[in-house]
């Protein structure tokens, strides 16, 4: 059955858990010294362990692999002779020898380190680990709201059918204005329908101190403005998103 190599624990994650918090930029898998290299910008460490090594098995390649990374647009350069640069989340390759993984990923992302990887890889021909048909990217982020509209999240979300973002304003009494938006080619972009007028959510931090937006709509990037209601009177908020893929990929 060979032997499976994927993320091992660090300080701050336990072993076999998606990598998240990677900023745009090179993500290399060196399988050899069974090492995790993520790029300037990502979440600490940035250099990861494996839960395996080549070196310690007296291999020199495994022989087959699956990855998934939450941004479609990436590309993957596995081994010397195998390119992908297919608009899919999840890829399995098997039967086929390499040591080495880079994945880079496209800078379509606000915050820029809010990109997600997960890869098992094995020294057996045939991957033997059941690589998920159903992936979601999920996180959360806290901030504090200006005179100004500012881009609070903005994701490409091609691969994905359904999306899911709600705003929490954490304020005591200050309100915060929202807007949605949506684009093809991540340049232009159009105010999504009931975002025409600001959506404006009061302070207080209620239970009712909240806007919950979800659509199937699958437009290839998703955006949210956020701004101060009155002008002066800054609020902090939370963002929580999900995108969600539950029709597999092409691979699976």
């Amino acid at each position: 059955m060979g032997s499976l190599f994927t993320m091992g624990k660090t300080s701050s994650a336990s072993a076999g858990e998606e990598i998240t918090g990677i900023a745009n930029g090179a993500v290399f898998l060196d399988f050899m010294a069974g090492t995790i290299t993520l790029p300037e910008g990502s979440t600490a460490p940035l250099t990861r362990p494996m839960t395996k090594n080549l070196n310690d098995l007296g291999l020199q390649q495994c022989q087959s692999i699956g990855i998934w990374c939450s941004d479609a647009d990436a590309t993957y350069q596995v081994g010397s002779a195998i390119t992908l640069a297919d608009h899919q989340l999840s890829h399995v390759i098997n039967n086929y020898g390499f040591n080495t993984v880079r994945i880079d990923i496209p800078n379509n992302s606000t915050p820029t380190a809010s990109n997600q990887i997960f890869f098992m890889a094995s020294t057996d021909g045939w991957l033997g680990y059941s690589f998920p048909r159903i992936s979601h990217q999920r996180a959360s982020i806290s901030s504090t709201s200006t005179d100004a509209y500012v881009v609070e999240l903005s994701k490409h979300v091609g691969a994905y059918n359904q999306f899911m973002i709600t705003t929490v304003n954490t304020h005591a009494s200050n309100s915060i204005d929202i807007q949605i938006q949506y684009s093809e080619d991540g340049e232009t972009w159009f105010i999504d329908q009931g975002y025409t007028t600001a959506v404006a959510i009061a302070g207080g931090a209620t239970p009712d101190a909240f806007d919950s937006w979800a659509s199937e709509v699958e437009h290839h990037f998703y955006r949210i403005h956020v701004k101060s209601t009155v002008g002066g009177a800054a609020a902090t908020f939370e963002i929580y998103y999900n995108f969600v893929n539950d029709r597999g990929s092409a691979f699976l």
